[in-house]
């Protein structure tokens, strides 16, 4: 296959992807990095998520999909490993896809170098000079954490009822302070945010089924009482379950 070396803005405002897109599987190495929004990434059948801030590298002939979640905004790209200025960077040599965080002023360098590098994008130079910058601040093994990771995978597992921070907690053998702090600590958000984006993407694709009661609905997102969860959903999307079941109609 012919070498290539690409980046393209990613934008979805307001998209909501109610299930993954078609596992695609590419032979070179491919990245995301979020400014805004939530994110996931399907890698070879593992389930990456991503938040503002964060830069995901996939290896090269890996199959992957994406997901979008909610409003995205950031860049996506590819490159083969011989369009690379230097590719003896560690972090190539991995197999497996590499989560890492930048915050704050590394956060905001590394997005006006990424909008730069997509409004030039015919310049395969100035990409190549851009790569080399970005691929020297990664580091193998600045995944996040056990303890985040499994949280995420536990609470978008397909089919099942999102639980309490306090039931997850349990489950992952901390307090539901410390697993508060550390899922915070590496996705910005809080475990209640995580619980309840899931909750909402899994009543969404529930309400799509006009056979399912809205309080059959209610309890198979976790949530037992109807009238909490009727709140909870209009105090999400600005409609009751019901009108959001009609809309869909």
């Amino acid at each position: 296959m012919k070498p290539v070396l690409s980046i393209h803005p990613l934008l979805a405002e307001g998209a909501e992807a109610s299930r993954p897109a078609r596992l695609h599987s590419f032979p070179a190495f491919s990245f995301s990095f979020l400014t805004e929004g939530e994110m996931r990434v399907c890698v070879e059948g593992k389930d990456f998520h991503l938040g503002p801030g964060q830069f995901l590298l996939v290896p090269e002939n890996q199959a992957l999909a994406l997901r979008l979640l909610k409003g995205c905004r950031g860049f996506t790209g590819t490159f083969s490993l011989s369009e690379l200025k230097d590719a003896s960077y560690p972090v190539l040599r991995t197999r497996e896809p590499l989560l890492q965080s930048f915050w704050f002023d590394d956060a905001v360098f590394l997005a006006a170098l990424l909008r730069h590098m997509q409004v030039a994008s015919a310049d395969k130079g100035f990409l190549r000079s851009g790569l080399d910058l970005i691929l020297g601040q990664l580091r193998p093994g600045g995944k996040m954490a056990a303890i985040p990771e499994k949280f995420l995978q536990m609470v978008f597992e397909e089919g099942h009822a999102t639980l309490s921070v306090s039931d997850y907690a349990r489950q992952l053998q901390v307090t539901p302070n410390y697993l508060n702090k550390t899922v915070k600590a590496h996705t910005r958000r809080t475990a209640i945010d995580w619980i309840e984006l899931a909750r909402l993407n899994l009543a969404k694709k529930l309400l799509k089924d006009p056979q399912v009661p809205i309080a059959d609905v209610a309890r198979l997102s976790g949530v037992e009482d109807p009238s909490y969860f009727s709140r909870f959903f209009r105090k999400k999307t600005g409609l009751t379950p019901s009108q959001y079941r009609s809309a869909g109609d």
